[in-house]
Protein backbone atom coordinates (compact mmCIF):
# COMPACT_ATOMS: atom_id res chain seq x y z
CA UNK A 1 0.00 0.00 0.00
CA UNK A 2 2.96 2.52 1.28
CA UNK A 3 4.95 1.51 -2.36
CA UNK A 4 1.58 2.50 -4.09
CA UNK A 5 1.17 5.70 -2.47
CA UNK A 6 4.99 6.84 -3.19
CA UNK A 7 4.42 6.04 -6.56
CA UNK A 8 1.37 7.83 -6.92
CA UNK A 9 2.61 11.16 -5.05
CA UNK A 10 5.49 10.85 -7.49
CA UNK A 11 3.35 11.28 -10.68
CA UNK A 12 2.00 13.95 -8.90
CA UNK A 13 4.96 15.66 -8.37
CA UNK A 14 6.19 14.99 -12.00
CA UNK A 15 2.90 16.36 -13.64
CA UNK A 16 3.80 19.94 -11.69
CA UNK A 17 6.80 19.48 -12.74
CA UNK A 18 6.11 18.89 -16.38
CA UNK A 19 3.11 21.70 -15.98
CA UNK A 20 5.69 24.34 -15.01
CA UNK A 21 7.93 23.67 -17.45
CA UNK A 22 5.36 23.62 -20.03
CA UNK A 23 3.98 27.21 -18.74
CA UNK A 24 7.77 28.24 -18.42
CA UNK A 25 7.93 27.61 -22.16
CA UNK A 26 4.99 29.65 -23.00
CA UNK A 27 6.50 32.15 -20.42
CA UNK A 28 9.90 32.17 -22.74
CA UNK A 29 7.82 33.28 -25.68
CA UNK A 30 5.89 35.89 -24.38
CA UNK A 31 8.70 37.25 -23.28
CA UNK A 32 10.82 37.21 -26.77
CA UNK A 33 7.47 39.23 -28.04
CA UNK A 34 8.27 41.52 -25.83
CA UNK A 35 5.22 40.75 -23.43
CA UNK A 36 6.50 41.50 -19.95
CA UNK A 37 3.51 41.42 -17.95
CA UNK A 38 2.25 38.36 -20.24
CA UNK A 39 5.20 36.50 -19.38
CA UNK A 40 5.35 37.12 -15.85
CA UNK A 41 2.12 35.55 -15.67
CA UNK A 42 3.06 32.46 -16.73
CA UNK A 43 6.54 32.50 -14.37
CA UNK A 44 4.01 32.90 -11.78
CA UNK A 45 2.32 30.04 -12.45
CA UNK A 46 5.34 27.95 -13.10
CA UNK A 47 6.77 28.74 -9.91
CA UNK A 48 3.14 27.91 -8.03
CA UNK A 49 3.66 24.47 -9.13
CA UNK A 50 7.12 24.45 -8.66
CA UNK A 51 8.91 26.53 -6.61
CA UNK A 52 12.31 25.09 -7.77
CA UNK A 53 11.94 25.53 -11.06
CA UNK A 54 15.49 28.29 -11.41
CA UNK A 55 14.37 28.63 -15.48
CA UNK A 56 11.26 30.09 -14.32
CA UNK A 57 12.67 32.60 -11.94
CA UNK A 58 15.39 33.46 -13.91
CA UNK A 59 13.38 34.28 -16.90
CA UNK A 60 10.60 36.15 -14.55
CA UNK A 61 13.48 38.41 -13.30
CA UNK A 62 14.39 38.65 -16.89
CA UNK A 63 10.85 40.60 -17.80
CA UNK A 64 10.78 42.18 -14.49
CA UNK A 65 14.25 44.19 -15.49
CA UNK A 66 12.46 44.82 -18.78
CA UNK A 67 9.55 46.45 -17.32
CA UNK A 68 12.65 48.66 -15.24
CA UNK A 69 11.65 46.68 -12.13
CA UNK A 70 14.88 46.07 -10.55
CA UNK A 71 14.31 45.20 -7.02
CA UNK A 72 12.20 42.56 -8.84
CA UNK A 73 14.16 41.69 -11.07
CA UNK A 74 17.46 41.20 -8.00
CA UNK A 75 15.07 39.06 -5.96
CA UNK A 76 14.11 36.69 -9.14
CA UNK A 77 17.80 36.31 -9.64
CA UNK A 78 18.77 36.05 -6.13
CA UNK A 79 16.37 32.94 -5.84
CA UNK A 80 17.44 31.11 -8.70
CA UNK A 81 21.43 31.74 -7.69
CA UNK A 82 20.08 30.43 -4.26
CA UNK A 83 18.76 27.41 -5.66
CA UNK A 84 22.24 26.75 -8.09
CA UNK A 85 25.77 26.80 -7.34
CA UNK A 86 28.16 28.96 -9.01
CA UNK A 87 29.70 25.55 -10.33
CA UNK A 88 26.20 24.68 -12.25
CA UNK A 89 24.82 28.14 -13.10
CA UNK A 90 25.95 29.67 -16.05
CA UNK A 91 27.51 32.93 -15.96
CA UNK A 92 24.78 34.93 -17.71
CA UNK A 93 22.31 34.27 -14.04
CA UNK A 94 24.97 36.44 -11.84
CA UNK A 95 25.72 38.98 -15.15
CA UNK A 96 22.08 39.67 -15.46
CA UNK A 97 22.07 40.32 -11.43
CA UNK A 98 24.72 42.46 -11.62
CA UNK A 99 23.07 44.60 -14.14
CA UNK A 100 20.14 44.70 -12.05
CA UNK A 101 22.78 46.17 -9.26
CA UNK A 102 23.98 48.56 -11.39
CA UNK A 103 20.52 49.96 -12.40
CA UNK A 104 19.85 50.25 -8.91
CA UNK A 105 23.23 52.46 -8.53
CA UNK A 106 23.62 49.16 -5.90
CA UNK A 107 27.65 49.15 -8.01
CA UNK A 108 29.53 47.57 -5.27
CA UNK A 109 27.27 44.64 -5.20
CA UNK A 110 27.42 44.60 -9.24
CA UNK A 111 30.84 44.42 -9.26
CA UNK A 112 30.71 41.24 -7.08
CA UNK A 113 28.48 39.46 -9.59
CA UNK A 114 30.29 40.47 -12.64
CA UNK A 115 33.57 39.18 -10.93
CA UNK A 116 31.55 35.88 -10.38
CA UNK A 117 30.25 35.89 -13.82
CA UNK A 118 34.03 36.39 -15.29
CA UNK A 119 35.48 33.77 -12.81
CA UNK A 120 32.59 31.14 -14.41
CA UNK A 121 33.67 32.66 -17.72
CA UNK A 122 36.69 34.28 -18.30
CA UNK A 123 36.21 35.47 -22.19
CA UNK A 124 32.81 36.69 -20.93
CA UNK A 125 33.14 40.48 -22.62
CA UNK A 126 29.73 42.02 -21.18
CA UNK A 127 30.47 41.06 -17.66
CA UNK A 128 33.66 43.08 -18.25
CA UNK A 129 31.79 45.42 -19.70
CA UNK A 130 28.99 45.74 -17.27
CA UNK A 131 32.27 45.61 -14.14
CA UNK A 132 33.80 49.12 -16.16
CA UNK A 133 30.78 50.72 -16.27
CA UNK A 134 30.09 49.95 -12.62
CA UNK A 135 33.51 50.94 -12.04
CA UNK A 136 32.84 53.91 -13.87
CA UNK A 137 29.88 54.95 -11.60
CA UNK A 138 31.61 54.85 -8.26
CA UNK A 139 34.58 56.92 -10.35
CA UNK A 140 37.36 53.98 -9.80
CA UNK A 141 38.56 54.78 -13.41
CA UNK A 142 41.64 52.83 -13.51
CA UNK A 143 39.91 49.73 -12.87
CA UNK A 144 36.78 50.85 -15.44
CA UNK A 145 39.79 51.51 -18.01
CA UNK A 146 41.71 48.26 -17.63
CA UNK A 147 38.18 46.18 -17.97
CA UNK A 148 37.20 47.89 -20.82
CA UNK A 149 40.68 47.66 -22.62
CA UNK A 150 40.70 44.02 -21.96
CA UNK A 151 36.66 43.72 -23.46
CA UNK A 152 38.46 45.38 -26.40
CA UNK A 153 41.06 42.71 -27.01
CA UNK A 154 38.08 40.73 -26.56
CA UNK A 155 35.88 42.28 -29.13
CA UNK A 156 37.56 45.30 -30.93
CA UNK A 157 34.45 46.17 -32.77
CA UNK A 158 32.21 46.27 -29.42
CA UNK A 159 31.48 49.83 -29.69
CA UNK A 160 30.30 50.04 -25.92
CA UNK A 161 34.07 50.09 -24.50
CA UNK A 162 34.98 53.11 -26.53
CA UNK A 163 31.88 55.05 -25.14
CA UNK A 164 33.22 53.94 -21.26
CA UNK A 165 36.52 54.93 -22.36
CA UNK A 166 35.36 58.15 -23.78
CA UNK A 167 33.29 58.83 -20.32
CA UNK A 168 36.48 58.39 -18.34
CA UNK A 169 38.19 61.16 -20.46
CA UNK A 170 35.18 63.11 -19.97
CA UNK A 171 35.06 62.47 -15.98
CA UNK A 172 39.23 63.69 -15.88
CA UNK A 173 38.85 66.71 -18.44
CA UNK A 174 40.23 65.33 -21.08
CA UNK A 175 38.23 66.25 -23.99
CA UNK A 176 39.88 65.42 -27.34
CA UNK A 177 40.50 62.01 -25.88
CA UNK A 178 36.50 61.72 -25.50
CA UNK A 179 35.79 63.26 -28.45
CA UNK A 180 37.82 60.88 -29.98
CA UNK A 181 36.48 57.61 -28.36
CA UNK A 182 32.64 58.80 -28.74
CA UNK A 183 33.81 59.03 -31.91
CA UNK A 184 35.06 55.36 -32.09
CA UNK A 185 31.83 54.43 -30.27
CA UNK A 186 29.88 56.32 -33.20
CA UNK A 187 31.30 54.50 -35.88
CA UNK A 188 30.60 51.06 -34.76
CA UNK A 189 27.51 51.57 -33.77
CA UNK A 190 26.25 54.55 -35.66
CA UNK A 191 22.35 54.72 -34.77
CA UNK A 192 23.06 55.12 -31.21
CA UNK A 193 21.95 59.06 -30.72
CA UNK A 194 23.45 58.49 -27.18
CA UNK A 195 27.29 58.24 -28.31
CA UNK A 196 26.55 61.56 -30.45
CA UNK A 197 24.97 63.55 -27.81
CA UNK A 198 27.95 62.46 -25.77
CA UNK A 199 30.29 63.41 -28.19
CA UNK A 200 28.85 66.93 -28.65
CA UNK A 201 28.88 67.27 -24.89
CA UNK A 202 32.30 66.90 -25.30
CA UNK A 203 32.58 69.47 -28.02
CA UNK A 204 30.55 71.74 -26.06
CA UNK A 205 32.74 71.93 -23.11
CA UNK A 206 35.48 72.86 -25.33
CA UNK A 207 33.54 75.69 -26.53
CA UNK A 208 33.00 74.22 -30.10
CA UNK A 209 29.64 74.88 -30.18
CA UNK A 210 29.23 74.56 -34.26
CA UNK A 211 30.43 70.98 -34.03
CA UNK A 212 28.20 70.33 -30.72
CA UNK A 213 25.55 71.87 -32.85
CA UNK A 214 26.18 69.45 -35.61
CA UNK A 215 26.05 66.64 -33.14
CA UNK A 216 22.84 67.30 -31.66
CA UNK A 217 21.55 67.90 -34.66
CA UNK A 218 22.35 64.51 -35.96
CA UNK A 219 21.10 63.07 -32.29
CA UNK A 220 17.52 64.86 -32.64
CA UNK A 221 17.90 62.91 -36.87
CA UNK A 222 17.98 59.81 -34.84
CA UNK A 223 15.81 60.17 -32.24
CA UNK A 224 13.28 63.51 -32.78
CA UNK A 225 11.18 62.34 -29.45
CA UNK A 226 13.95 62.87 -27.48
CA UNK A 227 13.74 66.60 -25.28
CA UNK A 228 16.48 66.38 -23.99
CA UNK A 229 18.63 66.91 -27.54
CA UNK A 230 16.70 69.91 -28.27
CA UNK A 231 17.36 71.67 -24.76
CA UNK A 232 21.20 70.91 -25.44
CA UNK A 233 21.37 72.51 -29.12
CA UNK A 234 19.37 75.21 -27.79
CA UNK A 235 22.25 75.73 -25.12
CA UNK A 236 24.67 75.46 -28.09
CA UNK A 237 22.91 77.51 -30.45
CA UNK A 238 22.30 80.17 -27.73
CA UNK A 239 26.13 79.92 -26.40
CA UNK A 240 26.93 80.95 -30.17
CA UNK A 241 24.61 83.95 -30.68
CA UNK A 242 21.84 82.52 -31.81
CA UNK A 243 19.02 82.97 -29.63
CA UNK A 244 15.86 82.77 -31.83
CA UNK A 245 16.82 79.19 -32.53
CA UNK A 246 17.54 78.24 -29.20
CA UNK A 247 14.17 79.67 -27.99
CA UNK A 248 12.84 77.36 -31.05
CA UNK A 249 14.36 74.34 -29.63
CA UNK A 250 13.56 74.99 -25.89
CA UNK A 251 10.45 75.24 -26.86
CA UNK A 252 10.19 71.95 -29.05
CA UNK A 253 11.24 70.46 -25.58
CA UNK A 254 8.48 71.72 -23.84
CA UNK A 255 6.07 70.17 -26.52
CA UNK A 256 8.04 66.93 -26.34
CA UNK A 257 7.92 67.27 -21.99
CA UNK A 258 5.80 69.87 -20.61
CA UNK A 259 7.02 69.15 -17.44
CA UNK A 260 11.30 69.61 -18.44
CA UNK A 261 12.26 72.04 -15.62
CA UNK A 262 15.62 72.44 -17.51
CA UNK A 263 13.84 73.49 -20.47
CA UNK A 264 11.48 76.25 -18.79
CA UNK A 265 14.77 77.36 -16.79
CA UNK A 266 17.09 77.76 -19.96
CA UNK A 267 14.29 79.47 -22.10
CA UNK A 268 13.67 81.61 -19.24
CA UNK A 269 17.54 82.76 -19.12
CA UNK A 270 17.17 83.22 -22.86
CA UNK A 271 14.06 85.11 -22.51
CA UNK A 272 16.02 87.07 -19.80
CA UNK A 273 19.27 88.21 -22.35
CA UNK A 274 16.50 89.24 -25.13
CA UNK A 275 15.02 91.97 -22.28
CA UNK A 276 11.76 89.72 -22.12
CA UNK A 277 11.40 89.91 -18.22
CA UNK A 278 7.82 88.97 -18.48
CA UNK A 279 8.01 85.97 -20.53
CA UNK A 280 11.53 85.18 -18.46
CA UNK A 281 9.91 85.36 -15.22
CA UNK A 282 6.88 83.16 -16.32
CA UNK A 283 9.30 80.21 -17.03
CA UNK A 284 11.42 80.77 -14.25
CA UNK A 285 8.16 80.04 -12.23
CA UNK A 286 6.79 77.35 -14.19
CA UNK A 287 10.85 75.79 -13.46
CA UNK A 288 10.53 76.26 -9.68
CA UNK A 289 7.04 74.31 -9.56
CA UNK A 290 8.46 71.30 -11.46
CA UNK A 291 11.60 71.53 -8.66
CA UNK A 292 14.84 73.78 -10.22
CA UNK A 293 16.51 75.21 -7.36
CA UNK A 294 18.72 77.29 -10.20
CA UNK A 295 15.21 78.71 -11.98
CA UNK A 296 14.09 79.39 -7.59
CA UNK A 297 16.64 82.21 -7.45
CA UNK A 298 15.90 83.94 -10.35
CA UNK A 299 11.50 83.38 -9.65
CA UNK A 300 12.45 85.59 -6.46
CA UNK A 301 13.74 88.03 -8.55
CA UNK A 302 10.60 88.29 -10.58
CA UNK A 303 8.30 89.08 -7.15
Amino acid sequence: MKKILFVFLGLIILSCANKSDELKQQGMAMLDAKDYKGAIQKFDSAISLDDTNIDAYFNRGNAKYDLDDYAGSISDYSKAISLGSKETLPAIVYLNRGDAFRMSDRNEEAVKDYTTALDIRKDYDSALIGRGLAYLDIKDFDKAKADFELSLRIDSLNALPHFGLGEISYEQGDFDQAVHEYGRAMQLDPAKSGFVIDRGDAYYQMEKFNEAIADYTKAIELDPSRASSYVLRGDALDDSGDSDAALSDYNKAIELDPNYASAYYNRGVTYLKKGKKKEACSDFRKATELGSELAAKYADQCK
